[in-house]
This record gives C-alpha cells, structure tokens and sequence, in this order.
C-alpha cells in the first residue's frame, strides 16, 4: 500500500511540473487593475517592474479587464511603469514587496504625452487582497530591533496572535493558543523542523539555530493560512535570508554582554563570571553582474556564568551541621536548609560525591549560512542557500536551584544541524510559472549527562524538589540523529482574475538513536526523612527498602502494618521506573530504533478577484503520514490481550491517510480606493505526529524492551522485589515467548487520529492616515482529537490487564481544546524618520490535556471521567501587549523600543482536591507574569570610503522585573521534561556593540 501511495504522489508530481502553480512561499506577489481618469479598465498597458539592487525585470500587459500579476518575485523593493499609447506615463517607485506579500497597485493613467513621466512613490499600507491572519517582519525590523541573544524566533512575539509561554520542555511559541508542536517553520522555502521532537531545527537547544544577520525578514501566519500551507494545525514562520545584489556589501559585529554590566537578579543572587560575546560578519555582491549573486554570513557565539545551586542555602541556615534522621527528623522535616546539609552530607559520605559544587554553563556555538542566486534564463532563476550550525552546552538540561551537580547534562556534545534548499522558479509563459524545491536536512542531537558517581536519576521530596544523578534520558548519554528530504513542485496560471495554484510535496524523515532511558532507574521518594530511611540499612521501624510511611506520620518495616488509627501513606518510594531488555538488564540494542516517516501532500486553491473590491480564495489540501511499522503484535507481552475489548490498540501506529483540510477566506475592499478591508477566512488544518510520541510504540512493547515499575504500594500489595538504592533490578530469566509479569509497555490506540484545529478568522483594517493603519482581529480555533497519554491499567480503570502488564501508555487522540482571541493593533509603516507598532491581544485558552509531547506522563485527573480536566490550557495568557518602534533622532541617533507583558499562566491547585472537593484544573494563576522594556542606541558614522561604523548600546529588562520563570503543570518531583529552567527570569542586562559595513 505504501508503495502504491507513493508512487501515486510522485506521478502527480510529474504531471505537475508541467501542468500547474506556484505558492507563494519565498516570494511575494505585485497585482493591480490600471484605469484611466475616469475608472474605466484599460487593457494593452505595458507593465514593467526593476528591482534597482539587481536589475531583475519583467514585463506584462494589461488584460481585457485592465489586470496584471507578477509571480514570484524575490522580497524587495522595486519601480513600476505604466505605459500606453496616448496617456502619461507613470513610475511608481520605492514598492517595498516582502515575503508572502500581495502589493496591489491601482495607476489612474491620464490623456497625454506618453514621453511625459509622473512619479509616485511608496506602497500601499493595507494589503487588501491577504485572506490570512498573518504580519511581515521587515528587513529593518529585524536588524534593529533589541533581542536578548540574537535569535530569531524572539521576534515572532511582535506580531499578534503569536506568544511565547512557559512550558516544561522550554518555551513555546504557540499561535492562537495551539500546541508549540503543531507550527511549522520554513526557511527558504524548505522545513526547518526537527522530525522527532515537533519543534524547530535545533529547538531550546541551541543558543541561536539561524544568525540573524542573515534573516532578511519572515512572514508569521498565525491563523487562516491558505492550502499551500500544510503539515501545521497551529502557525507558520517562513524565513527568508538575504541576497547578494550588484553592489558588493559585508560587514564586521561584535556583541558584548559581562558581568559588570548585569543587575542582580530579584532574589538577590548574581550571575556569576557571567560573560557573552557574539561575533560576526557578512559579505555579499555579485558572481558576475545582473546574472548571478552570492551572499554569506557567519556567528559565533561563546560564554559562561556560574550557579551555586546547592551551594547557597535555602532560605533560613540550618541551625545544625550534620542534621540525621535519628537525631533531628522534627528539624528535617521542616527546615528546608536542613534538608539539604543532610543531602550532601548523605552523598559525600556514600559515594564521595559533593554535589554544591557551582556550576558553569559555558557555551560555543557556530552558525553560518551560503547563499547563491543565479539567473539562468529569462524564464529561469535559481535559488541555492546552505545553512550550519554547531552547538555545545554545558550543564545546560536543567537550571534548577535545588538539582544537585550531578544532576544535569551537556545539551550537543556537539550538536550540529546541516540544511541544503534549492529552489528553481520557471516561468513557462507570462502567465505560468513553476517553482521546483529541493531541500535536504540532517540533524545531530547527542546529549551527554554530567560524569558523577551517581548513575540513577534521584528525585527527592515536593517542596523543595531535589534531583541527583543522570538523567533518565541521559543514562549516560544519548545519540540521535534526524534526517529528512523534501521534494515538492508547485505551479500557479493567471487567468482573468483568477490565480490557481496546485502543488505536491513528498518528505521523507528518518531518525536513528539509542534511547537509554531509564536503562539506570528513576527513583522519586516522598520526603528527605523517606529517602535517608530507605537507603538505611535494612532494620525494623522503617529502614531499608522494605520502609513503609504511614499517616500519622511514623514508619514500619514491610511487612508490618501501620500502627492502628493509621493507613498506608504510600512513600516512601513513590515510583521506580527501570527499562530492561525482556529477560536481563538493558543494552544498547534495547533502546536501538530506526524509524521512518513518510509523508505526502497535494494542494488546490484559486484567488479569485472578481472585481476592483472582493477577493476570494479557496482551496483544498491533502496530507498523509505513513508512521513507521512495529513487531508482530502477537509476539509481544501484550499479545494475549489483542482481542479484549478492553485493550485499546491493535500493535500497531495507525497511518494517516485521510486529511483532508478546506479552506476558504475573503476579503472586501470597502471603498474601492485601498484603505480599509474586511478579512475572513475558515479551514480545516492537521498536524503531523512528531516521532517521540512514535518511538516508545516501536521499542516498549515487552520483546525487545519492558519497563519496570516498582512502589512502596506495590511491594506492600503484590510483594514486589524492592530496588536496593542506586541500583537496578535484574529481571528474572524466562522461557522464550513468555515475559516477565508487571511488564510496561506503550502502544498507539487502534483509533488514533493526527491532531486537527477548525479555525475561523474574522478582521478589519483601516488606514488611519498615510503610512498608519489601525486593525482589529477575532480568531476562534478548535482543536480536535488533541494526542493525550493515558495509562490504561491505573488503579481507577481497574487495573484490567495487570498482574501481565504494569503501566500500559496508550496514545490516544481524545483530547480537544477552544481558543478565542481578540487583537487590537496600530501599524505604523515606516516613514518620516520612524515606524511603529502596537498590538493587545484578549484571549481564552481552554483545553483537557496541555501535554505537548511527554509520553512519559498521564495527566488525566479521572479515567472515567476525562471531562474533568477541561479547563483553562497550560498556556492560557488572557492578556498580552507589545511595542516596538524605530525612530531616527537628533543628532543622527537611531532609537529603538520594545516593550512586552503578559499576564500569568493557569496553574492547578497542590491538593486539587480538598475535604472531597475537586478544586479544578488549571484554577488558580502562577506568579509568572511577564514585563520587560528593552531599548537600543546607536550611532552610525559614516566615511567617505563607503565605510560606516556603527557603535550602539542594548538594555534589556530596564526595570529588572522579576520575570519568575515556572514552566511546571505538575509537581517538580514528577516532572519528565529533557529539559527545564525555574527560579526568577533574566535581570537588567545591557549589551554593548560595535558594527563596521562597507
């Protein structure tokens, strides 16, 4: 069946190529209808369009009905003439065309002599043929606006709809509240995602993934994105990087930011040796002239700083130097601090480990990007450009103030990210062109856990967490590699006033690694008094691992009962979670895969412009996802369960065939003369499944791996053998075909559908007065069959296959969400020396499950009940506001602002349920709410020579607002996140630079 699939996208893409339209995915568009004085059409008008910077030029003329279209046309700016016998000439000059854009034109031609030229300048400030949702960054947007570490995606909060928000796995960017996972990110026309975590190439990780200097500016729809767009149910980004032109351009940066020039941060502690450099340069210009050009840019980027962690003590000093359980459990059990000396003096005694070390977080990362244009023909242009990154991070998995020293990671060790795009635009007649992409991708992502003499991953207590040892992803390491092709073909024919666009696309993803996870234990304990109790030597009254908590309080060696008027407490040991290989410890060849996605897409969609004020547009795409194949179900330990009613998976992880998404939107030119505009669009949109949710699918299944869950519970229940702290269980030979009772195991529901968002925009523009408009949005999205991680055999779905099976992850698609935002923004194109935005945004976020892409962790609050956890999402921020402005002032200064708050995330009450009241997800609010007002400074000084220098000076978080970062959604001992950060934001920083062009 794949085969047949496949080779039925590949036939469409050999009919496509000569028969169809191209999207407007690197280029941008200029249209119009030209009159004359008195309205009327005129046809037969010579059309000319020049982009001064590298002599481009097309021609076309005039239709029946006074229309012209351009097609991919490279982001720019450019002169238009109007020629026609018997009437004025006109040149229309400075059109600033960027990314994604659709600038129309209306010339009113007057009687006269044609040698006679009259001159306009400037573009349109409000699009009225967009459908969509969506903002254009600019080149100078980009360049000079103040960003804390130069990466690019810290710009994407500046346009509306767009939030950045605390989750456990990093920040995300989520659009109209949809999932970080759902986006899609592309540069030059190519994917620029990682295929096994569902985030951008390079994701948190590394420190910058595409220098800025080489982002010549990007398009973000956030909602309403027309067919062309695929493979997202949240929001699109699409990069484009610079070119070179006819006139040979570089330039030389360094960015400095040290210690001496940071704020203390609000809890009154430092970033200590803290230093940052970026450093750079550009350099562009022409291969030969008019016909072909290069551009290249380069960054580097090294520093460090230093916690103290464990170091420093927590709150008020523990009164005692050595506190023990049997002489100061009162104190241990209240005292924070003493928890901790007790802590330290347990590990440097038992294993001669000192985890208050300070730790340095130095990081080195290189990024580059190569860039051709080459104009083969007059019918054909060549696009080329390669981009590098190479990443290392020191102790950079967790910032956690209360993780021990062994308790982290080096992020990239190193990582590096190899991406190749080529895009072949072919213009077949004036009124057909055809765009062919290429675009091969290779992502290494190694990660390594900090050398220590502790190899289980050791959580200790709610309130202050504490954590030691590896990882449990990082047991002691992991490679993984991701490496992805793309192949598409999109063609667009102009006829009357109707433009269609028809495409296909093929990618195929792979990723090859060895998982250990847990393959060295996790082990979470209730309490500090639990976890000295535990690993004591085995006594009576509650030592050794057989230690039992009960609630009053007190503790008894298993199996003697808690004394009476008291119950079982479940601690100490909450959980232990080992991956094993069937009948022994765990290998590398247990946590091996090599898994494949192939995927597939065909796109329709036609703008239609019936007349000089109404647009419509509509379209239909098609996606598929073949997932990649698992054992033979009936070998595996749940085999003996496939045809109960009860288990809800067949083995294997459904392909995704059938996504079809419709999509319609218009708009209305409300005058006719270009000023103000009604936009509307609605659609269907599905997201592809990224493969971590995949992975456990194909490699737990009980055959090639298990897991292994242990609990004080159970060893009192079931007499489970208890793991003696910090080693491992070994699992107990059997006899093939049979496996070890209590196997874990993951598996993909026989139901599972990709998550998909309804969407439904509606808005209005209005210019104001020349160069400023003001805009008003409301956007609904809908989020169906949302992937959610349920246990199937808890305690409260009756624990239906146990003793067989322990932990049973089904993914499923039983998730759904709403969202409803309302934008209010002012826009202020640049002219008259400044340019300005500001947008508000008022929104509700609601969902049943926030979980991104943690397979790792059931959420759910009831089985039988899951409409118990609808409520506000874990990324529901009800207001938001940004400012961002330039401004040249006296003196030759330029001046930029950028201003940004955000309200608090949703949290859910510890205990949610209290004297038998359920208290709800997600109704009580974090103490994360956001301000920060940034600004630059900077001065050009300009040479003769062509020379200028450029010193300037950034500060970040002027007020040093606390900006307390808390990404949790659950308790921090349960957290499964590879990554995480909590404790107060970034102080006042100011940054210093110097740039030299030429």
């Amino acid at each position: 069946m794949r085969s047949l699939l496949l080779g039925f996208v590949m036939a469409c893409f050999a009919s496509l190529a000569t028969l169809m339209a191209q999207a407007q995915i690197t280029t941008g568009v200029i249209q119009g209808v030209v009159v004359d004085s008195s309205g009327a059409v005129l046809p037969g008008v010579d059309v000319t369009i020049v982009n001064p910077e590298t002599n481009l030029t097309q021609s076309r003329t005039t239709d029946g009905e006074g229309r012209f279209v351009f097609l991919q046309l490279p982001p720019g700016r450019y002169t238009a003439t109007f020629r026609l016998s018997g009437f004025g000439t006109i040149a229309q000059q400075g059109i600033d065309l960027t990314v994604g854009q659709a600038v129309s034109l209306n010339p009113r031609l007057s009687v006269g002599n044609v040698a006679e030229v009259v001159t306009v300048t400037g573009t349109p400030v409000v699009e009225t043929a967009r459908t969509a949702s969506a903002t254009t960054l600019n080149q100078l947007t980009v360049e000079t606006t103040p960003i804390l570490g130069r990466k690019f995606e810290d710009l994407l909060t500046l346009t509306p709809g767009v939030s950045v928000t605390q989750g456990p796995d990093g920040d995300e960017i989520t659009f109209a509240g949809q999932r970080g996972v759902f986006n899609n990110i592309s540069l030059d026309g190519g994917d620029f995602n990682n295929g096994f975590f569902g985030e951008q190439a390079g994701g948190q990780r590394a420190p910058v993934d595409i220098t800025l200097e080489a982002v010549q500016e990007f398009q973000v729809i956030a909602s309403g994105a027309p067919a062309e767009f695929g493979r997202t149910a949240g929001g699109v980004v699409n990069v484009i990087t610079k070119s070179g032109s006819n006139a040979a351009h570089g330039s030389l940066f360094h960015f400095q930011r040290l210690e001496a020039l940071t704020g203390q941060l609000s809890d009154g502690t430092t970033l200590d040796n803290f230093h940052r450099q970026q450093f750079g340069g550009t350099f562009g210009g022409p291969i030969r002239r008019d016909k072909a050009f290069f551009f290249g840019a380069v960054e580097g980027i090294s520093g460090d700083f230093q916690r103290q962690n464990l170091g420093r003590a927590i709150g008020t000093p523990c009164p005692v130097a050595a506190p023990t359980i049997a002489q100061n459990a009162a104190l241990l059990g209240s005292s924070a601090d003493c928890q901790r000396v007790a802590l330290l003096n347990f590990f440097q005694t038992r294993l001669g480990q000192n985890e208050a070390v300070p730790l340095d977080h130095p990081l080195n990362t290189v990024a580059l990007l190569l860039k051709a244009d080459t104009n083969i023909s007059s019918a054909n242009r060549l696009a080329t450009s390669y981009t590098f990154n190479h990443s290392r991070k020191k102790n950079e998995t967790f910032d956690v103030s209360t993780y021990g020293a062994s308790a982290n990671g080096t992020e990239g060790d190193p990582a590096r990210i190899n991406v190749g795009n080529a895009n072949l635009f072919t213009t077949l007649a004036s009124n057909k062109l055809n765009e062919l992409h290429l675009t091969y991708s290779r992502e290494t992502r190694p990660r390594t856990a900090d050398p220590s003499n502790l190899a289980a991953d050791t959580g200790i207590g709610f309130a202050p967490s504490f954590r030691f040892g590896n990882p449990f992803f990082l047991q002691p390491n992991v490679a993984e590699l991701v490496w992805r092709t793309q192949l598409k073909d999109n063609f667009s024919i102009v006829k009357g006033g109707h433009t269609v666009k028809v495409g296909g696309e093929w990618m195929h993803t792979l990723n090859d690694q060895v998982f250990r996870g847990f393959f060295t234990g996790r082990y979470l304990f209730d309490s500090v008094v639990g976890f000295l109790r535990y690993t004591s030597p085995a006594a009576a009254g509650g030592f050794g691992p057989f230690t039992a908590g009960c609630s009053n309080g007190s503790y008894v060696t298993l199996p003697a009962s808690c004394p009476a008027g008291s119950t079982p407490s479940g601690g100490p040991l909450l959980f232990y979670l080992q991956g094993a290989g069937r009948t022994g410890l765990a290998t590398d060849a247990t946590g091996a895969s090599n898994i494949t996605n192939e995927e597939t897409s065909l796109f329709i969609q036609d703008q239609w412009r019936a007349g000089s004020r109404f647009t419509l547009q509509y379209g239909l795409r098609w996606d598929a996802q073949l997932m990649p194949a698992t054992v033979d179900p009936t070998t595996t330990a749940f085999a003996r369960f496939l045809k109960d009613p009860r288990f809800p998976s067949d083995g294997t992880i459904p392909d995704q065939k059938a996504m079809w998404q419709p999509r319609v939107g218009a708009t209305w030119n409300v005058r006719a003369d270009g000023r103000s505009v009604v936009r509307a669009s609605a659609g269907v949109y599905f997201a592809r499944q990224n493969m971590l949710s995949q992975v456990g699918s194909v490699t737990t299944n009980g055959l090639q791996q298990q897991s292994i869950f242990v609990s004080t519970d159970n060893i009192r229940q079931f007499g489970a053998a208890p793991p003696t702290w910090p080693g491992v269980l070994t699992p107990a030979p059997v006899a093939p075909g049979q496996f070890p009772l209590f196997t874990g195991v993951r598996v993909f529901s026989r139901d599972y559908k990709n998550p998909r968002t309804y969407t439904f925009n509606l808005g209005y523009e209005q210019e104001l007065i020349p160069d400023l408009a003001g805009y008003a949005d409301y956007t609904y999205a809908a989020g169906r069959q949302l992937t959610r991680f349920i246990n199937y055999n808890r305690a409260d779905a009756g624990s239906p296959f146990s003793p067989f099976l322990d932990e049973t992850m089904v993914t499923t698609s039983l998730g759904r969400s709403n969202y409803n935002g309302l934008t209010l923004g002012l826009r202020k194109r640049f002219s008259k020396g400044y340019q300005l935005e500001a947008n508000y945004v008022l929104s509700q976020d609601k969902d049943d499950d926030s979980n991104e892409r943690d397979p790792f962790t059931d959420r759910a609050f009831n089985f039988n009940n899951l409409s118990l956890d609808y409520g506000l999402s874990d990324r529901d921020i009800s207001n938001r506001f940004n400012l961002f402005g330039y401004f040249q002032v006296p003196g030759g200064f330029q001046f930029n602002a950028r201003a940004q708050a955000r309200s608090a995330q949703p949290i859910t009450p510890s205990p949610r349920v209290v004297n038998g009241v359920d208290l709800g997800r997600n109704t009580l609010r974090k103490d994360n709410a956001y301000f920060s007002f940034d600004w630059r400074l900077s001065r050009p000084f300009r040479f003769r020579s062509g020379v200028e220098v450029v010193p300037t000076a950034e500060m970040f978080n002027t007020f040093n607002n606390a900006n307390n970062i808390n990404p949790l959604s659950t308790p921090a001992l349960f957290n499964f996140d590879g990554f995480l950060r909590t404790g107060v934001g970034d102080p006042r920083q100011m940054q210093l630079a110097i740039k030299l062009t030429f």
